[in-house]
């Protein structure tokens, strides 16, 4: 039964990326889709401002607005908090005190030679074998 709803749902979306575009109402900045092509306001925003009431259908998409505006605003604090934590740790690595004397010292200290071939020194020099390469 989902999956013929699914189908559905989509045939509907397929049917509308045709006909319809996307706009941000001039208001709340929210997308929505004219319905005749020329309008600037969603429809929510649209009735408020003339004073008409809403029905249960517009406050439905009155709250998705609302929970599409939080969500767009926690996806972009999200990647601006991402792209200082990268930048930063580019920084780190670049002023990293592995450098490549260091971790020649580090390979000798833990081989697993030296460790009775233990996992863990394995694992470790194989990081260090790899830290070298780059």
């Amino acid at each position: 039964m989902y999956v013929l709803i699914s189908e559905k749902r989509q045939k509907v979306l397929d049917e509308m990326s045709d006909r319809f575009s996307r706009r941000e109402c001039s208001s709340c900045r929210s997308p929505f889709s004219p319905a005749k092509g020329f309008e600037r306001l969603c429809p929510v925003c649209f009735k408020l401002d003339r004073g008409y009431d809403l029905y249960v259908g517009d406050k439905a998409l009155l709250w998705i607005q609302e929970h599409y505006r939080k969500q767009r605003k926690e996806y972009i604090d999200l990647d601006e908090r991402y792209r200082r934590v990268r930048a930063k740790a580019k920084s780190l690595m670049k002023n990293s005190s592995l450098l490549p004397p260091r971790v020649e010292q580090l390979i000798r200290l833990c081989h697993p030679d030296k460790h009775d071939g233990s996992s863990l020194s394995t694992e470790v020099t194989q990081w260090l074998l790899a830290m070298r390469c780059k």
